[in-house]
C-alpha cells in the first residue's frame, strides 16, 4: 500500500475544510495530502478528464485509484481514528451512499447561504487540458 493519501476537498466549503484538516490515520506511516479543488493540479485535471464533478463529491486516490463522493469516504474512514458512529454510517455502500448524500445536499444549503460559488470543474475551462 502506497503511504500517501490524497484528498481532494474544497477548502471554501467550511464543513469539508473542517472534516479535512482534522482526520488523523491510524498508521503513522502513511502521509495525507490535503488539494484545495479550487486551485487547479494534476489531481483535479486528472479528476476532470473521468467527468467527475468536484461539487457532487470529495475525491480520495489512494495506490494510484481514484474513489469519488460516498465511495471515497467508505475508503477513506477505516484508514482514519474515526469513531464508532463514523465507521458504522460509512460502513457498507447503500448506507454510505444515504449519508453521503445528506452531508451533500447540506454542504450545497452552506455554501449558497454563505454566498460562495460552487467549483464547476466541468464548465471551467482552467481545468481542462
Amino acid at each position: 500500500m502506497n503511504n500517501k493519501i490524497e484528498i481532494l476537498y474544497d477548502d471554501q466549503c467550511p464543513v469539508c475544510r473542517s472534516y479535512c484538516t482534522k482526520v488523523q490515520l491510524k498508521d503513522d506511516a502513511q502521509e495525507i495530502i490535503l488539494t484545495d479543488a479550487r486551485k487547479s493540479g494534476t489531481l483535479m485535471d486528472e479528476v476532470t478528464a473521468q467527468g467527475l464533478d468536484i461539487d457532487e463529491g470529495m475525491v480520495v486516490k489512494l495506490d494510484g485509484k481514484i474513489y469519488y463522493g460516498s465511495e471515497a469516504m467508505r475508503v477513506l474512514v477505516p484508514l482514519t481514528k474515526a469513531g464508532r458512529l463514523q465507521r458504522f454510517l460509512f460502513s457498507t455502500k447503500n448506507l454510505s451512499a444515504i449519508v453521503y448524500g445528506f452531508c451533500k445536499s447540506v454542504r450545497n444549503l452552506l455554501l449558497r447561504a454563505l454566498r460562495i460559488r460552487k467549483i464547476e470543474n466541468l464548465k471551467d475551462p482552467r481545468y481542462r487540458n
